[in-house]
């Protein structure tokens, strides 16, 4: 095999030998159980619609009765199967070890309901042969629909589309002694993208288990925001607690899981429960991703779908306001910069001219200050309201931006504000936003003192840990009827 320089040319040719070729994936794991929940509430659907083209026709009050008997044995049955853990993914991976509780996952949805449409005087109304019908063809469907779709899974697994990559920090004989139980675990859809030194020059070996060592921990670093790495391993002995508080605290700024492994004779004790994506091993969550998973593909629709309804809604006010910048002052009515996104991946913003053009851009970027000279008298107005942000609906349709999260800043102000806050960059864990928790709380405009941008950090930071639905529609309801009346920007 061939020996790799522990360092980031060490990284280089990792990649051209193909060893980091696995990770990058484009979907997690984690999204398995809800694929398998739509399949299983696709077989469902699919049966009653069988039973009832074919051994009945029915009037209108009849099928009515029949779609709530269906409705409710979907619940019934999404409920049981969650209990009895029929969506882990240990046992989508083995469908056939697991025929016996889809069974009676499925009876007992179907007993629930006869039992509280006894209570209501209606199992009458439903004709036995009917409901025989229903339940006999959802078993076949249901376990057929789960046994075809692993042999689906695997090869996207295969492929490189559904998966994990994984990087171990440390290379001492606890992270020998995780590695080798890795192997043996064999958890699904994994992959190591390699071994990360603590410190550079920890060990005079190019390969532990035969996993290459890749530099150290600020290689780790630049590797991850380079290359997609989903989980990264701390391979430490718990006796060295502040080392490990250390390096938490320095990867918490990018968007990864971070989980601490056993100690050593934890790594050769039998691990049962299921943590993550990783069975039988003996490790512990420390640092989830945010908004990972399904939380991410409902932020991704919720950005696509607003974002598209608004520009269309607002078009005219868009032709208008460019209209008005193009008479007010000579130069283009958008302005771009490079901003730092997700990842602290360098992006261009969009916005409108709010200032007099210049044809040579500033070495640093100041920011704008009440009668600011520089700002036309449009762009004093849709500053003022935020107007000039509009044209980012743009950066959320091309994946750059989403339309709550931490906004972004002018590059110099990240290597100024990074230099001077401890976790700063830990905002960039999530994509920026057009508006934000910071803002609808009035940490807009200019911060002139370090303690208004640490506060809105520490808002940019909530925000990234406690995602929801909810949560981002609220600041977009503030954002909509609050903020333009706000006086911090200008």
């Amino acid at each position: 095999m061939m020996t790799l320089m522990k360092s980031s040319e060490g990284f280089d040719a990792a990649i051209d030998l193909g060893i980091l070729r696995k990770g990058g994936f484009l979907a997690p794991p984690s999204i398995l159980p809800g694929v398998v929940r739509v399949i299983d509430t696709v077989a469902i659907l699919l049966s009653a619609t069988v039973a009832t083209a074919f051994f009945a026709a029915v009037d209108q009050a009849g099928a009515e009765r029949q779609a709530v008997c269906v409705a409710a044995v979907l619940i019934f049955y999404h409920m049981i199967a969650s209990l009895r853990r029929l969506y882990a993914l240990r046992v989508i991976a083995n469908p056939v070890s697991r025929t016996d509780g889809v069974i009676l996952a499925l009876s007992a949805a179907v007993l629930m309901f006869l039992g509280l449409a006894a209570g209501f005087g209606l199992v009458e109304s439903y004709a036995s042969w009917w409901l025989l019908a229903f339940a006999g063809l959802s078993v076949p469907l249901l376990l057929t629909g789960r046994v075809l779709a692993w042999p689906v899974f695997r090869r996207l697994g295969e492929q490189g589309v559904i998966g994990r990559s994984i990087a171990v920090l440390g290379v001492g004989e606890q992270s020998q002694r995780f590695l080798r139980r890795l192997k043996e675990a064999q958890p699904y859809f994994f992959s190591v993208t390699g071994v990360y030194e603590t410190r550079r020059g920890e060990s005079d070996v190019s390969f532990v288990e035969g996993h290459p060592i890749l530099g150290d921990v600020a290689a780790l670093l630049a590797h991850a925001r380079k290359h997609k790495i989903d989980d990264v391993v701390l391979a430490f002995p718990w006796s060295a607690d502040r080392q490990v508080a250390a390096t938490v605290e320095t990867l918490r700024e990018l968007p990864i899981n971070i989980y601490l492994s056993s100690d050593l004779t934890g790594c050769d004790l039998a691990y049962r429960p299921e943590l993550g994506n990783y069975r039988e091993l003996p490790i512990f969550e420390v640092v989830q991703r945010p908004i990972s998973g399904w939380s991410a593909a409902l932020k991704a629709v919720e950005d696509y779908a607003l974002a598209t309804v608004a520009l269309i809604l607002i078009s005219p006010l868009l032709v208008a306001i460019a209209i008005a910048i193009k008479f007010d002052s000579p130069g283009p009515v958008f302005f771009m910069q490079e901003r730092l996104g997700f990842n602290n991946k360098v992006f261009r913003i969009y916005k409108f001219r709010s200032m007099f053009h210049r044809k040579t851009a500033e070495a640093t970027v100041v920011q704008a200050q009440k009668k600011d000279p520089r700002v036309t008298r449009v762009g004093r107005f849709i500053r003022a309201t935020s107007l000039d942000e509009l044209p980012q609906l743009l950066n959320v349709l091309n994946g750059t931006m989403s339309l709550v999260g931490p906004r972004p800043h002018a590059l110099s102000h990240n290597k100024e504000y990074g230099a001077q806050i401890r976790g700063y960059f830990a905002r960039h864990r999530v994509k920026p936003g057009i508006t934000g928790w910071a803002q609808v709380n009035g940490l807009r405009g200019e911060t002139r003192e370090l303690e208004k941008m640490e506060a809105r950090i520490r808002h940019d930071i909530h925000y990234a840990d406690n995602w929801s639905l909810l949560f981002d529609l609220r600041i977009l309801f503030v954002t909509a009827f609050v903020v333009p009346f706000q006086k911090e920007a200008y």
